[in-house]
């Protein structure tokens, strides 16, 4: 049977067509992991829940990213943040990790250690340094109405603690005064208390900022931690800092767009 030179020449020409298609598809893959979007994961803070981040979460899912609004259990510094460091093992590829107002001392000492954190954003947030506790950070606060909280005892394995509330008539005045007294109520009476420790649970010293590029959030008109205070936070994290005017505590509430301009700015930083 004759053979030609192109039967000759097939084998090393399907090969090297193999290979070629091989290149491409490295390439491709190549290119989607580096524009891969990160997964957002949000932490609620005290007096809140996750339907705080309602607004930031339509926002996001309409720009295509896979978000989740996790739950914060407001028992302690170490086991909130063993929660969150826990869920993160689950999730592959890069992370943007949010963190609102004691959320931030979570997301703080969660991402420490784990190395799919990629970025983490700051919303009107604590961010402390090792050894710091929320009540220290507050030192230079003007101090909050005597009976701004409500205390209510619960037993521990080893000894007592209280769950705190914010009197609901200091919510709309304080915590929640950019909003609307229909929408102050809401969250007034949907409120989830946290553990009185956890004003007094100290940073270990691990800390994610110092070493994962950061993003904050600043409500103007924060009467819970004062701007002049997120302000020394996001300095001293290098953060890279975007302000709501008139923006009270949870200004993620009224103005989504501005947390979400933030946490996609982040995100972009990752993805590429």
């Amino acid at each position: 049977m004759l053979i030609t030179e192109f039967q000759l020449r097939l084998p090393a020409f399907a090969c090297a067509l193999g290979l070629a298609s091989q290149i491409v598809l490295m390439s491709t893959q190549s290119t989607e992991a580096q524009t891969m979007k990160p997964t957002i994961l949000l932490v609620h803070g005290a007096w809140a829940d996750s339907s705080s981040w309602n607004g930031v979460v339509d926002l996001l899912l309409k720009d295509g990213y896979d978000v989740r609004a996790l739950p914060n259990t407001l028992r302690g510094l170490d086991a909130d943040a063993a929660v969150i460091s826990t869920y993160l093992k689950t999730v592959s590829g890069p992370v943007v990790l949010v963190g609102h107002s004691y959320g931030g001392s979570v997301i703080s000492v969660a991402s420490a250690n784990a190395p799919n954190v990629k970025a983490l954003v700051y919303v009107d947030a604590f961010a402390p340094e090792a050894g710091e506790s929320v009540q220290e950070e507050l030192a230079s606060a003007p101090p909050p109405p005597a009976d701004f909280t409500i205390a209510v005892p619960f037993a521990t394995p080893t000894g007592g603690d209280a769950d705190l509330y914010v009197n609901a008539k200091y919510f709309g005045a304080i915590f929640a005064s950019a909003e609307s007294p229909e929408v102050a109520a809401r969250l007034a009476a949907t409120q989830r208390p946290f553990a009185a420790r956890c004003l007094t649970d100290k940073a270990p010293a691990a800390i994610g900022w110092k070493t994962i590029p950061s993003w904050y959030v600043i409500g103007d008109a924060d009467k819970v931690i004062p701007p002049d205070i997120l302000n020394k936070f996001a300095t001293r994290a290098k953060s890279k800092v975007y302000h709501v005017p008139g923006g009270d505590h949870p200004s993620m509430i009224a103005h989504p767009e501005v947390t979400v301009a933030a946490i996609e700015d982040a995100a972009n930083t990752v993805a590429h």
